[in-house]
């Protein structure tokens, strides 16, 4: 097996008298996109600063593809591509122009500039416009310029920070499907406050909460745990919800069991799901079952809470 691309451990940040980071673990595989993800003020953009060479950790340890950030930082920084929330482009410079001038910055030899360069714009779908001054791009191509920028040099490892923000719905589809074909090149850290965007380009998330990691999940697993969670709204054909009701709460496999107007809300195992039709159908009779699945926004606001909890008693 390969080594991490990212291999973040124990990682602190102080700002003065301000904890910004509290021991954040993290790792990425070749191949791999992981969602990075925490409310504003969480710690991520302290995270990706750490790992792009930016500010150096108050204590803690990284390795960017084998290499020690604090022993060999240049290493570090030749095997990342990093696109900032705000891509630092130059308005009055053609796409071209501008790519070059990062190729140059990169160190990327002058015989095989051009030839990057090329291969950088082809795969971000923006060589129809090389020629165009980048304040004259629309927000979406603005976006490719700086993903192309973060591509040159062949980095394995790509650092994407709020790569859709300000990006229209067809922009936002067209960029997502731009990430998932660049993981088979590259590692991936997609910071996003978008849950969407997390389903469809990611294989795992991390999630960090005050400078914590709070969750570290594939998404199927948060899937599962999302279906696990899910609500059964039962409507009876005669008679009132209570006897139901009340049967469910003297049983060992019912829980948080609610009556709705004429509706039972509970929560019930797959398992025992053919129990549950069974005393719906003694108590009136079944005459509609209803699965309200919990999405993974409110998974998520479950995780915050639960390390809220422990603060507020505190």
């Amino acid at each position: 097996m390969s080594a991490p691309l990212i291999e973040a451990q124990g990682l602190e940040k102080h700002y003065g008298t301000v904890h910004a980071l509290r021991g954040v673990d993290l790792s990425v595989e070749p191949g791999e996109v992981v969602g990075f993800l925490g409310p504003n003020g969480a710690g991520k953009t302290t995270t990706m600063k750490i790992l792009t060479g930016s500010i150096a950790p108050s204590s803690g340890r990284a390795r960017i593809a084998g290499y020690d950030l604090l022993t060999d930082p240049l290493q570090c920084r030749r095997h990342i591509g990093y696109l900032p929330q705000d891509p630092p482009l130059y308005p009055e410079m053609t796409v071209a122009a501008y790519l070059d001038h990062v190729a140059r910055l990169k160190g990327v030899a002058r015989a095989y500039r051009r030839r990057e360069v090329v291969e950088a714009m082809e795969r971000c779908s923006i060589l129809e416009v090389e020629q165009r001054h980048l304040h004259k791009l629309s927000g979406g191509n603005r976006q490719r310029v700086g993903l192309a920028q973060a591509l040159l040099g062949a980095p394995p490892m790509l650092i994407l920070d709020e790569a859709t923000a300000g990006l229209d719905p067809t922009q936002v589809a067209r960029f997502r499907d731009l990430v998932r074909s660049l993981a088979s090149d590259h590692g991936i850290l997609l910071s996003t406050h978008i849950l969407s965007e997390v389903e469809y380009c990611c294989r795992r998330v991390v999630m960090i909460h005050r400078g914590t990691v709070v969750l570290q999940a594939s998404v199927a697993e948060l899937r599962q745990r999302a279906a696990a969670q899910s609500i059964l709204r039962l409507r009876l054909r005669e008679g009132g919800p209570q006897g139901l009701a009340q049967v469910l709460e003297a049983s060992d496999w019912a829980q948080d069991i609610r009556i709705d107007e004429d509706c039972v809300l509970c929560r019930v195992d797959a398992s025992r799901r053919a129990e549950l039709v069974a005393a719906a159908e003694a108590h009136g009779g079944l005459r509609e079952l209803h699965e309200e699945r919990r999405s993974l926004e409110e998974v998520f606001a479950d995780v915050v809470a639960d390390a809220e909890a422990p603060e507020a008693m505190a």
